[in-house]
């Protein structure tokens, strides 16, 4: 999604409240929801989101991919890095990934990003499944009130 000057104005004072939408694997959404997995990882080559677009106190859909939403929680707290090189990757697997259950392969493939988004999650709740129209490869969605409900009657 995309927002004007207008709508970032209406957002950063409240009127307009943003809701993420992490698209996950079935094995991480699992670990999430279980409460074992309390840190999300995004490592990514470019500046997307939720790079620099996510901040404590926000709602994240958790989205199985391919599936329904399956769960919600709030963030409690975000770090960002940036300019990041394959050792620093290495510092976060080994400082985060207790937490991230990141299996080796993950780490391998994501050896060459650039950027990185830890989002810890509080208040994690499971709810009835249901369908979001979402279209694209993309694993991060931003929307607001009025484009979830679009996404799930659409």
């Amino acid at each position: 999604m995309t927002y004007n000057d207008e709508t970032h104005i209406l957002i950063a004072i409240g009127i307009i409240m943003r809701i993420h939408i992490a698209i996950l694997k079935r094995s991480y959404l699992s670990l999430i929801l279980k409460g074992q997995k309390r840190l999300e990882c995004r490592l990514t080559k470019i500046s997307c989101p939720p790079f620099g677009q996510i901040a404590a106190g926000e709602k994240v859909l958790l989205k199985e991919s391919g599936g329904p939403v399956r769960g919600q929680a709030e963030v409690k707290k975000v770090l960002f890095f940036k300019n990041l090189t394959p050792d620093r990757i290495d510092s976060i697997y080994r400082d985060y990934n207790d937490q991230i259950y990141g299996a080796d392969e993950y780490w391998q493939s994501r050896r060459n990003c650039r950027y990185c988004t830890l989002i810890r999650l509080k208040n994690i709740k499971h709810c009835e499944p249901y369908r979001l129209r979402t279209r694209g490869m993309r694993a991060w969605l931003i929307c607001n009130e009025q484009e979830i409900k679009r996404l799930r009657n659409s």
